[in-house]
């Protein structure tokens, strides 16, 4: 049978486009400039996004608008300056954390993917070398729902926030930084107007703050606990009311 020209150049259309429709719909075909995660291919969660496969590249506005999570989420997890939280790139978080690594704790792209993982309640695997920010575990514990095991996992991979220059608008130089960080929280200074207690400070930041051990242990009737605990979840866990422990606590400072 001889085909014609016309229907011949028809039916090689139909067969590239609609292989790329079908592709597209079963989530095989994807361009080099796409910022959409591979979606789980079978079992309980077929169909949803898997945050294994969130890339360096990505910024928290693609993870936000994937995954349904609150930029403010994301972006208060990983201490990135508010005004860069939707085009900020998950590899940035490398260079932001540098000195953690040289220890041996590295939060990176896959520090996003557990966070994320985490928050929607879906499963992947953990790097031993991988942790979290203590702002991160914070979150996760108000709004995730966690088992009282993945609580204490993530008790022992949570770290401090490095100095605050690295958290400031990009546009700021490093030296403006520097000494913006020692004048808010040199324990030296009398300017402690700009250091406040909040849900999210830890015991090891009154610490650096220049607070004793043995003035927070007389507040608390008790000895301090773990440095990296925050002061809310001791409160909680004491139960304290926040608010009252909060204004003790500023009293050391101020």
């Amino acid at each position: 049978m001889n085909l014609k020209s016309t229907h011949l150049a028809i039916i090689i259309f139909v067969f590239i486009f609609g292989g790329i429709g079908l592709t597209s719909v079963t989530g095989y075909w994807q361009t080099t400039n796409t910022k959409i995660p591979a979606a789980y291919q079978d079992g309980e969660f077929a169909g949803q996004y898997d945050p294994a496969d969130i890339r360096g590249s990505y910024t928290f506005g693609d993870i936000s608008t994937s995954f349904e999570i609150p930029l403010k989420d994301l972006g208060q997890a990983f201490g990135v300056d508010p005004q860069r939280y939707a085009s900020f790139e998950c590899k940035e978080l490398e260079s932001i954390y540098a000195p953690l690594k040289e220890e041996g704790k590295e939060v990176g792209t896959a520090s996003v993917r557990y966070f994320v993982a985490l928050y929607k309640g879906l499963p992947i695997s953990l790097s031993e070398s991988t942790y979290l920010p203590i702002q991160a575990v914070d979150i996760l514990k108000e709004k995730a729902s966690l088992s009282e095991a993945e609580i204490l996992s993530l008790e022992k991979i949570a770290v401090s926030l490095p100095d605050s220059e690295v958290l400031t608008d990009p546009s700021v130089t490093e030296g403006q930084q520097e000494q913006e960080s020692t004048e808010t929280i040199s324990p030296d200074s009398h300017d402690t107007t700009s250091i406040a207690i909040k849900g999210i400070t830890t015991f090891q930041e009154l610490l650096d703050w220049g607070v004793k051990i043995e003035d927070i242990e007389k507040i608390l009737n008790e000895e301090m606990p773990s440095p990296q605990k925050s002061i809310k979840d001791y409160a909680a866990e004491k139960g304290i009311e926040f608010s009252g422990l909060k204004e003790s606590l500023q009293g050391l400072i101020n």
